[in-house]
């Protein structure tokens, strides 16, 4: 007995000596620190010493003076770049280490962003500072910045290219903190770092920007498509050799204008427009028969331009063209130069299965074209898709393959991607469009990080103290959207397959995440909500399914949406409510389930028939009910 009471004294006082020491490695910057700036730093240097300088004043309320290497006598020092001596050259743009220096720490960066990147990761790392969204700014839990006693955190940025829609993302501060570059929606100082910019238009250049029908096509019809026997004025034909020089001409004028010899990486946009228009004339055609692809005639006129670029001695800039619906299948013989960059697009994917999911075929596909241009293309970009443009006002539930989807590009060897979002949020911001824009952002950062504690992060900041009711909410519609092909237009009635009971359950999620919340928090999960009731209006469910109040109920939808200023359904006009949605209860026979899987499709049936069966019951009841209470 004396044994067991000894031993369970000393592992005791060996938890608590443990705890001690762990809690000594640990310590609190301190407050006569100092931020050390080299004397003749650059102007990236310089910016994030003054950055770093006004966010340990406004989070921590320490007033730290930046001073030169000479002037830090005793005090602990925070050294900024070439002022730590650390060498990074022939490191990416944007790397940076984190790393103990004499009586101080070292946050050094390569290129134009890793200094920023730098301050920004000892920020989060060492402050517990986050920026969730643009209208929250940055915040954090902790009172002081806590140093541990051994750290070393070097970081590679995983692409070199970050771009997103969403709404969040194009603010600056946003941007810094969770590591987007860029340059189309967002406009980053040069000093902090600036961003990746497209010279050209983002996209759908050629017809447009560059050859333009709006200038030659009356004149010169033969500079475009021969598309089913007619001339079509939205493609250009690309072996044709006038056509050629014009690009070339407009190209080198656009560089001539404005390149920038300082900047990482600028490109020039030469792609397809948004159609099917591809050119069919005998040399076309040729050429992509040649190939097996469309992308025979593209890649090889693009590779001309590219060698052009190369030649004149423009080293940091790339030429970008599509891989997108015909152009996708990657050529057999032609190889893009390593100038070019090819950006490979996922519209046609599913996004409620993983795109390396061996069950989903349209995914099947996707992969084996990725498969072939990452192994052809020395710079692999990719155009993901992160909504429903059919029904933007419902869920779309791809958080269970956001993550895999994203390291499925990296180790693809893309270097650069680009999520599009809801890019109209403000108009149609129903759905969790903040939470999916702060994860894709983290996931651009590092496809490795701790996705699940980064989104209950989030939700516990925004939601608040009902967060973990949204989180169950969440993986349950996740799940149930694994039983079907969720696209990018996709009705909603194939985007998710409820049984009765698991659309009650996810009431209550709601219903409990609401009573949890307070103030703004409320507000939030009101506005979240939009997307479920929607979807349940869309397929007379629950309350929206019921004959005697459906109507009551869809009008209080529609007041809601208003009250959050939805204004818009789905991509394309501004437009109210569709009355089908609101006041029709017509979607209860739709049967177009044939995107389904064959679990999906078992899942619709028994859940339909069972809706049949409660429909009669509860219609029967209420004709009893009313029989009785006249009498």
């Amino acid at each position: 007995m004396k044994k067991l009471i000894f031993a369970a004294v000393f592992l005791i006082f060996s938890f608590f000596c443990f705890g001690l020491s762990t809690a000594a490695q640990d310590a609190p910057l301190p407050r006569d620190a100092v931020i050390v700036a080299a004397e003749n730093a650059n102007i990236y240097e310089r910016a994030a010493a003054n950055r770093l300088q006004e966010r340990l004043e406004q989070m921590f309320g320490l007033k730290l003076p930046v001073v030169s290497p000479g002037e830090t006598g005793e005090r602990f020092g925070l050294y900024i770049g070439s002022a730590s001596g650390l060498e990074l050259s022939g490191k990416a743009d944007g790397s940076y280490v984190l790393r103990p220096a004499e009586n101080g720490l070292a946050l050094a960066g390569a290129g134009t962003r890793g200094n920023i990147a730098a301050v920004y990761a000892f920020l989060e790392q060492f402050g517990g500072c986050k920026v969730y969204t643009a209208e929250s700014g940055m915040a954090t839990e902790q009172t002081a910045v806590i140093l541990p006693q051994t750290f070393n955190i070097e970081y590679t940025p995983f692409f070199e290219y970050t771009e997103t829609d969403w709404h969040s993302p194009c603010d600056t501060e946003y941007s810094l903190m969770n590591g987007l570059n860029g340059g189309i929606y967002r406009q980053v100082p040069e000093e902090l770092g600036g961003t990746v910019n497209y010279l050209s238009t983002f996209a759908h250049s050629l017809a447009t920007q560059f050859c333009a029908a709006a200038k030659y096509f009356d004149t010169h019809p033969e500079y475009f498509a021969l598309h089913n026997g007619e001339r079509t004025g939205d493609q250009l034909c690309l072996t044709n050799e006038e056509v050629y020089k014009i690009v070339e001409d407009e190209v080198f004028a656009l560089l001539a204008l404005r390149h920038d010899p300082a900047a990482a990486v600028q490109i020039i946009s030469l792609t397809q427009s948004d159609n099917q228009h591809f050119c069919e004339c005998p040399a076309c055609k040729a050429l992509d028969e040649e190939n097996g692809s469309h992308a025979g005639t593209m890649i090889t006129f693009v590779n001309r331009i590219a060698g052009a670029v190369a030649a004149a001695g423009y080293d940091n800039v790339a030429i970008d063209t599509f891989a997108y619906q015909y152009t996708r299948t990657a050529p057999g013989k032609v190889r893009p130069e390593p100038n070019v960059i090819v950006r490979l697009c996922s519209i046609e994917c599913c996004f409620s299965h993983t795109l390396d999911d061996p069950e989903c075929p349209k995914n099947i596909a996707f992969m084996k074209d990725l498969k072939d241009w990452s192994s052809l293309s020395d710079r692999l970009y990719i155009w993901d898709y992160t909504t429903n443009y059919a029904h933007t006002a419902g869920p779309f539930p791809d958080f269970g393959v956001l993550q895999r989807n994203m390291q499925i590009f990296y180790e693809h060897n893309a270097k650069g991607v680009y999520e599009e979002g809801n890019y109209y949020i403000e108009e149609c911001d129903s759905e969790f469009g903040e939470l999916r824009a702060y994860l894709i952002s983290k996931l651009l950062q590092d496809p490795y990080c701790d996705y699940s504690g980064e989104m209950n992060g989030f939700l516990k900041a925004y939601y608040g103290d009902g967060w973990q009711e949204l989180r169950k909410y969440i993986d349950l519609t996740s799940k149930a959207a694994a039983h079907a092909h969720v696209g990018l237009t996709e009705d909603l009635l194939e985007t998710f397959v409820f049984m009765p009971g698991e659309i009650k359950q996810a009431d209550k999620y709601w219903k409990a995440a609401k009573t949890a919340a307070k103030g703004e928090e409320l507000d939030h999960i009101m506005r979240s909500e939009l997307s479920w009731r929607f979807w349940k209006a869309f397929v007379n469910k629950r309350e929206f399914g019921n004959i005697f109040t459906a109507v009551n109920n869809r009008k209080q939808l529609k007041a809601d949406f208003e009250k959050f200023g939805v204004t818009r359904m789905h991509e394309g006009t501004i437009e109210e409510l569709h009355p089908l949605y609101m006041y029709v209860p017509a979607r209860f026979w739709y049967d177009k389930a044939e995107n389904l899987t064959a679990f999906g499709k078992l899942h619709f049936v028994v859940s339909r028939y069972w809706r049949l069966f409660e429909r009669s019951s509860r219609f029967c009841g209420e004709l009893i009910r009313d029989r009785f209470s006249s009498k």
